[in-house]
This record gives C-alpha cells, sequence and structure tokens, in this order.
C-alpha cells in the first residue's frame, strides 16, 4: 500500500454474502463493504440517489444497498432486509438508503453498523486502492503483483464492472446500426421498384398522347412537371 503506484488506500471490512431472491428464485451474491471512515468513503465510491443525485450517508443503523438489489428484493428505504453471511447465519439488515449501481449487488454500511447487525467487533481485512495510473494495461500489471503477495487472497477490479457496462450500453448501438442498415437496403429496393414502375407507365403513356395528336415537345414537358410534382408529395 505504501508503493509508488499507489495513489491513496483505505482499509475497509469485506465479505460475500448471499440471497435466494430475484425471478428465478435462485442464490444472488452479494457484496457487503464496511468502513470505520464514512467521512472519506466517498473518495473510493460515490454513493447517490439516481433521481436527483442525492448523496446517501452512511449511519450506524443500517445499510445502503444498492438500486439493482434493492430491486431485486422489493426493498425500499426503511425496509429491513434479510441477508445470509459466509458463515451461512441470516442476518437482519434496515435500509438507510438507495444508491445508483446498476451492475452487481452491493451493501455498504459503517463499522458502527456491522457491529450492530453481526454483533461483532469491526475489523478490517481488505484495502481498498487508487493507483496513480488508472490505465486498464496498468491495472491489470499491478494487480497480477499484488495477488502474487503472500497476504493478498483476491483482488477485486472496478475495471471488470466498466467493461461490463460497456458491454451492455454499446449493444443497442450495434443493434441499432444494424435496423438503420437494413432499413437503407429497404429503401433503395423500394425506391428502385416504384422509378421502374413509374417509368413503365410513362413509356406506356407517351405513344397514347401522341396518337391522340399530342405534339412531343408538350408531352415531355408534361410528364417532367408530373414527376416533378410526385418527387415533391413523396418528400412531403
Amino acid at each position: 500500500m505504501r508503493g509508488g503506484a499507489v495513489s491513496e488506500s483505505a482499509p475497509i471490512y469485506y465479505e460475500e454474502m448471499s440471497k435466494v431472491a430475484g425471478k428465478e428464485n435462485d442464490k444472488q451474491s452479494i457484496t457487503l463493504i464496511a468502513t470505520d471512515d464514512a467521512y472519506n468513503f466517498g473518495d473510493y465510491i460515490t454513493l447517490r440517489s439516481r433521481t436527483g443525485h442525492k448523496p446517501q450517508v452512511l449511519t450506524d443503523r443500517g445499510a445502503i444497498i444498492s438500486e439493482r438489489m434493492a430491486g431485486m428484493m422489493d426493498a425500499k428505504v426503511g425496509d429491513t432486509i434479510t441477508v445470509t453471511d459466509s458463515s451461512g447465519t441470516e442476518r437482519k439488515v434496515r435500509v438507510d438508503g438507495i444508491t445508483e449501481m446498476h451492475i452487481g449487488h452491493f451493501m455498504f454500511m459503517t463499522s458502527g453498523g456491522y457491529k450492530h447487525v453481526f454483533g461483532e467487533q469491526y475489523q478490517s481485512n481488505a484495502y481498498m486502492v487508487r493507483l496513480k495510473n488508472h490505465e486498464t494495461s496498468n491495472v491489470e500489471s499491478r494487480s497480477a503483483k499484488l495477488i502474487k503477495l503472500d497476504g493478498a487472497k483476491g483482488i477485486v477490479q472496478n475495471t471488470t464492472s466498466k467493461k461490463q457496462v460497456a458491454t451492455i450500453v454499446d449493444l443497442p448501438d450495434q443493434i441499432m446500426e444494424v435496423l438503420i442498415l437494413a432499413a437503407e437496403l429497404l429503401a433503395v429496393v423500394i425506391l428502385y421498384n416504384l422509378t421502374n414502375l413509374s417509368v413503365s407507365e410513362r413509356i406506356r403513356e407517351l405513344p397514347t398522347i401522341k396518337v391522340l395528336g399530342g405534339l412531343g415537345v408538350l408531352v415531355y414537358r408534361r410528364l417532367k412537371t408530373v414527376d416533378m410534382l410526385g418527387a415533391l408529395k413523396s418528400v412531403e
């Protein structure tokens, strides 16, 4: 943590919890992060509501959960939810706030809130780390070095979540590009067929008008005027 590549770090308590919920009623993974420095916690993770971006404040009464987790459990502020810790014990947690997060299920608490819910003294077991160089290649390189340390059990990178979000966001754009291309091809085919049909009708009209005594120049002028009016009408 004192290395030159690390910008700043903060000790936290990290635990993977679970909850049987969702449409399929299957086991969902929940990440618990507890801190004893709620004042500076916002330097690492932004806790805010989706509507109005109102800051969500950590208290010792309960926890702030992610919006996706709240949707999964149909939970609202002030509700009490039940989650299962890593030892298989069910814990009741009051929802003090809901933060804007659409990837994964997260629960954030203070050290006081952790002691109130779990009945145990808070003790950090992990670090939140900010690197000076935020490039993906550097993050992966530093993570590979950190995981080799004897004291490191695992590493969680937010770059993975960013890639998931980017994939989800880019997918609709790719679908729209395909739909636009298909619409353009369809428009070309339709216009081509309509143009051929229009030319065929004009070819049949021209001999008919000549037979009736129309002059060639007047006929072409009339057809040109009709075509222009038809083009303007189609634009409208």
